[in-house]
Parts: C-alpha cells; sequence; structure tokens
C-alpha cells in the first residue's frame, strides 16, 4: 500500500551491516572524510577555532542533510544543546531522525520544540508523523484534531488521519479522510491525489479517474497517473478511454514501458498483430532486458508469418528469463 510522501521519510538510508569491529575500524575515517570535504571543511575549520558556536554546528547540518543526515543529526543535536531556546535546531535534529528512522527520539526531539515554539502547526504536524511511525496512533490522531483547526495545515491533518485508517485497514475512512484533506488544499498532494485513485480503483470505483487527472496536471512528466487510469478503464471494459489514457501516458514519459505493453494487449486481444508488434516493439526498445516484451514481440511476429524473428525473439526471451517455459516452447516449435 503506498504511503503518502508528505507523512513518509523523505530520504532513504541503506546502511551496510558489517561486524563491530570492522565498523569501529572504518568509521572514524569516513566521519573524518565526510566533515573535511571540500564543501563541509571551511565550516569544519571554523568549528575547531569556536568549537562552541551554535550557529556554525547548525550550518554544518544543514549542508550534511541530504548526504549524511547520521552526521547531521549530531550536528542539530549540539547546536540545540549549546542554545537549546531555537526552535530551528530542534526542529531540524527531529527531521534528521526521521530520515535516520529514528522515530522514538524524533518525538522527542520536536517535542522539545514545541517547548519553544507552541502550538506551531509544523511541528506538531512532524510530532504526529513520528507518532504514526512509531505507531502511536492516539497520540498521533490527538494532533491531527488540532490540525484541523489550522487555516495551513487542514489539509495535512485529514492526510494524517487517512495514514492512520489505512493502517488499521480502514480503507472507508482514509477514502473519505483523503477526500477532506484533497477538498481543503490549496493544492493537493500528488501522493494524496495518486492513494485516494489507487484506494478507489482497488474498489473498481470510476471516482478514481478524476483523482489520477489531477494528479497527471501537477506532474505532467510523470507516466503513472494516466497509467492507473488507464488500467481502470479497462477492468471497468471502457477501451477506447483506455487507449486514450495510456497514450497520455506516453506523452509524459516516451520511456514507459508499461504503458506501451498495455496498449500491445490491447491490440494483441483484438487479433490486431500489425499494432501489437508496433508496441512490443517500442516495449522492447524501453525496456530492453525485458523478457516478456521480447516473447510478445516473438509472439507477434509468429503471428505475422516472420518465423525468423520470431525465433530471435524467443530466443531473447528465454535468455532473458532462464525459466520461460512459453518462450522454450516457442523456440521448439520454430526450430522443426
Amino acid at each position: 500500500m503506498r504511503k503518502l510522501t508528505i507523512l513518509a521519510i523523505g530520504l532513504a538510508i541503506v546502511a551496510c551491516n558489517q561486524q563491530q569491529a570492522h565498523n569501529s575500524q572504518q568509521q572514524e575515517p569516513a566521519v573524518d572524510s565526510v566533515l573535511n570535504a571540500d564543501i563541509i571543511q571551511p565550516v569544519t575549520d571554523s568549528l575547531q577555532q569556536f568549537p562552541d558556536n551554535h550557529a556554525l554546528y547548525y550550518r554544518r547540518a544543514l549542508l550534511l542533510f541530504n548526504t549524511h543526515p547520521e552526521l547531521a543529526l549530531k550536528d542539530f543535536q549540539q547546536a540545540a544543546k549549546l542554545d537549546a531556546t531555537n526552535t530551528d535546531y530542534w526542529a531540524g535534529a527531529g527531521e534528521a531522525a526521521l530520515v535516520t528512522g529514528n522515530n522514538k527520539l524524533a518525538t522527542e526531539l520536536f517535542t522539545k520544540a514545541l517547548t519553544t515554539a507552541p502550538g506551531y502547526p509544523y511541528l506538531q504536524y512532524k510530532l504526529a508523523i513520528a507518532h504514526v511511525e512509531e505507531k502511536q496512533y492516539a497520540a498521533a490522531d490527538s494532533l491531527a484534531d488540532l490540525l484541523t483547526q489550522s487555516k495551513d495545515a487542514r489539509d495535512q491533518a485529514f492526510y494524517l488521519k487517512a495514514r492512520i485508517a489505512e493502517d488499521h485497514q480502514d480503507t472507508t475512512r482514509a477514502i473519505q479522510y483523503l477526500r477532506q484533506g484533497v477538498e481543503v488544499a490549496a493544492r493537493p498532494e500528488y501522493e494524496a491525489l495518486m492513494e485516494l485513485g489507487d484506494l478507489l480503483s482497488s474498489r473498481r470505483d470510476a471516482a478514481a479517474i478524476s483523482y489520477y487527472v489531477q494528479a497527471w496536471k501537477l506532474d505532467s512528466a510523470n507516466a503513472v497517473p494516466m497509467y492507473n487510469a488507464g488500467q481502470l478503464y479497462e477492468q471497468l471494459q471502457q477501451t477506447d478511454a483506455a487507449i486514450s489514457a495510456y497514450r497520455k501516458s506516453i506523452v509524459a514519459d516516451p520511456g514507459y514501458e508499461a504503458a506501451y505493453m498495455a496498449l500491445a494487449h490491447i491490440s494483441r486481444k483484438q487479433n490486431n498483430w500489425k499494432d501489437a508488434f508496433t508496441f512490443y516493439n517500442l516495449a522492447a526498445k524501453a525496456a530492453p532486458t525485458d523478457a516478456e516484451a521480447y516473447y510478445y514481440r516473438a509472439m507477434s511476429n509468429e503471428k505475422l508469418g516472420k518465423k525468423e524473428l520470431a525465433l530471435e525473439d524467443y530466443i531473447k526471451a528465454s535468455s532473458f528469463r532462464k525459466d520461460y517455459g512459453e518462450a522454450k516452447e516457442g523456440i521448439k516449435r520454430l526450430s522443426k
């Protein structure tokens, strides 16, 4: 199930778990290398001269955040230790804790931030996110209730409630809250629109289409919204509408293989092998290692009487998927 971007951690950190002894040997040189990188070194040098300057720790934390949030967290915390009245320091530390998956610490840090800026909606929202990640749903829901009274955060409050409902497998309430969030938002979140579309689509509800279209208009270079719309149109047996949606998906991203495959499958089901070949061919070019694209291009060539080309593609399909039984049957059939 999709998790809303507004509720999800902004960055993914992939850590390699090695032996503790090896880590202890490598950790210091790695940290030293990062802190002395070209962009960061001037701030590191300044901190050596002024080790109690909280603003310098904060500045370095900002520079580190996108690439080394675990180091940024330490600097944010040091800045907050030196100046505990600065809201930005606690908030930055909370953000870094969320990014690194330390959700319990994030709740503590955002709580401290709120002591310096009581009632600040952004901090309440972030604290609620941390509570959700910790599965402290009652606390998160209480904060969401407060945010519904905020002019600038009402949409996020409903998205929070939708996330909680989804975590409790309550699709009906999730749809209700997402709709409320989209309605009150000055500019609805792309992920909220997509999540709402997906939940409605799972029920084969045609209302999903309008949300996919809104998401597509927000990000016209993204092929997924109109592709998803096409999938729902097919389920609703509206083939012409599906074809139109898939074509818009391709316009959004000419390299999106799934849309070519969908158009090709429609042509194949209609026994229109010439068009099927065209779209399977485009799919194979968009994803040159996809065994399925080669298999169906082979099938199209075989139906069009081009057996040598078909055999080549069956061989390619089999090479990319070793257990592709249908492709092996095609090879056996055309090798006679």
